[in-house]
Parts: structure tokens; C-alpha cells; sequence
């Protein structure tokens, strides 16, 4: 029989051999897992060539009856489509499309110029209306109008500039002479994009000018008497202008009527 303290003692000897044997073994130590670092991604970012803010609707045509009274038949009305035998062209300095229902110029140089012909029949006395929407326009950049466009491309040319200044200009091979304006056109909708109407009324030499159905210009010249009629983009110093045709019509002017004798 063994006494109880020797007992005890035995067993509070064993105890600590076995915790003195846990102690003794190393504990693993936990797997260390990098962390993911981000995959790097490049994002486009789609330049924006149009500004986004809100155009101001231009209020449907309307012809006033004292000019609805003169129009005579349709001469040429535009669809914008191949089938028109429209000359369109593109370069390094821009180039012309049809696209959208409408036709697209652009101008991708400083101080130049480009146009395109309509493919419809020459105009002597005629109602030209026309809308045209600015989309890559500075203040100085000029879309508008040629008209009376003869066989050596010597035409009548009315512009509108995007802060809204119109002018009349005859061009022939030996130079430029403007014949009305600069003026601030205040129906015009400046800036970019903005939609506009013209009008050009052309009886004989006299010419008289509208935007937005408010006349702003007049005009005498005798010197071009007939033919065609196109669009027009110029570029100022920013080299970058894009400007739509979205609409042509050209009607023939009636002959004006006899003043009716007074009766004796």
C-alpha cells in the first residue's frame, strides 16, 4: 500500500512532465496567403465631339403668306440619298458624306473652306429654304449657302458664323467683295450643336435674306442672274468644324404681276 503523500506526489510529478512535454513541442505556425493584388484594367474614354448641352428647338417653318404668295413650282427638293448623284469627296484637309438623312461636312484644317454642289436643276428667281445643324462649331467658324453657282463656280454665298453674325458674299474667279453685312442675326440660335433655317428670296438682283423666318439681310448685285445651289462649311483658326445639311427645298418665284392700271 503506498501512502497518500507519496502518492500525491507522484502524480503532481506526471502532470508537470506533461505539460513540460507539451510545452516542448512547436506549434505550426499558420500558412501566410499574399493578398490578390488588382488586375489593372485601361479604360477608354470616348471623346465627346458634340457638346451635350440642350438645344433650343427651332418653332416649325412657316411661310408667310406674302411669300407663299410668289412660290411657284418645286424645283428640287432634298432626299439625301445616293440616288441623287450627289459629288461627294474626302481629303486630309475633310471631306463630305451622306449620313442620317441629311449631308455631313467636315473641315479638319485651319482657314479653309469646302462645299458641295446640289444635284438639282439652276435657279433664276427663286424661294430657297434651307436647315442646317452645327455640330463641331467655334465662334468665327461659318456654315451657310451658295447660290446662282455658275460654270466657273463664281456664286452668291450666305453664311451664318456660330455666335450668329450673317453675311452675303459674290465670289468670282478674280476675288471676293462681301455685299451685305457682317450683322448679328438675334433670331439665329448660336453656339454648337444648334439648328437654324434659312431662306433666300431672289428675284432679278434683288435678294432678301431670313434665319428663323426673321428677315436680317438684303441684297443688290445684277451680276449672277442663274444657277445652282450648295452647302457650305468654312474653319476659322480652330481647324475642326462638322456642320449637316438636314434639309433643302427650292421653289421658282412667279413672275411679279403687272401694277393694274387706274381706271381713267
Amino acid at each position: 500500500m503506498i501512502p497518500f503523500a507519496p502518492f500525491a506526489r507522484i502524480l503532481l510529478l506526471a502532470a508537470a512532465l506533461a505539460l513540460s512535454g507539451c510545452a516542448s513541442v512547436p506549434s505550426a505556425s499558420p500558412t501566410s496567403t499574399p493578398a490578390p493584388q488588382p488586375t489593372s484594367t485601361a479604360t477608354f474614354v470616348f471623346p465627346t465631339l458634340i457638346p451635350t448641352a440642350t438645344v433650343t428647338p427651332v418653332p416649325s417653318p412657316t411661310v408667310p403668306p406674302a411669300l407663299a404668295a410668289g412660290a411657284g413650282p418645286l424645283l428640287f427638293q432634298a432626299a439625301f440619298s445616293p440616288d441623287e448623284d450627289w459629288r461627294l469627296s474626302s481629303d486630309a484637309d475633310g471631306g463630305a458624306s451622306l449620313s442620317g438623312g441629311s449631308l455631313v461636312i467636315a473641315v479638319s484644317r485651319p482657314n479653309a473652306s469646302r462645299y458641295v454642289l446640289a444635284p438639282g436643276p439652276p435657279a433664276v428667281d427663286f424661294r430657297l429654304e434651307a436647315e442646317i445643324r452645327a455640330g463641331l462649331c467655334g465662334a468665327e467658324d461659318e456654315v451657310g449657302i451658295l447660290f446662282r453657282v455658275g460654270p466657273r463656280e463664281e456664286h452668291y454665298r450666305l453664311t451664318l458664323t456660330c455666335q450668329g453674325q450673317v453675311r452675303v458674299t459674290r465670289v468670282l474667279s478674280n476675288g471676293a467683295a462681301v455685299l451685305a453685312g457682317p450683322a448679328d442675326a438675334l433670331s439665329a440660335i448660336p453656339g454648337s450643336p444648334a439648328v437654324n433655317r434659312l431662306r433666300i428670296l431672289g428675284r432679278g438682283g434683288d435678294f432678301t435674306f431670313f434665319v428663323n423666318d426673321v428677315e436680317v439681310l438684303r441684297a443688290d448685285d445684277p451680276y449672277l442672274l442663274a444657277g445652282g445651289y450648295g452647302f457650305f462649311v468654312r474653319s476659322a483658326s480652330q481647324g475642326q468644324t462638322t456642320a449637316a445639311l438636314t434639309a433643302l427645298s427650292v421653289y421658282a418665284l412667279l413672275p411679279e404681276a403687272s401694277p393694274t392700271p387706274a381706271p381713267e
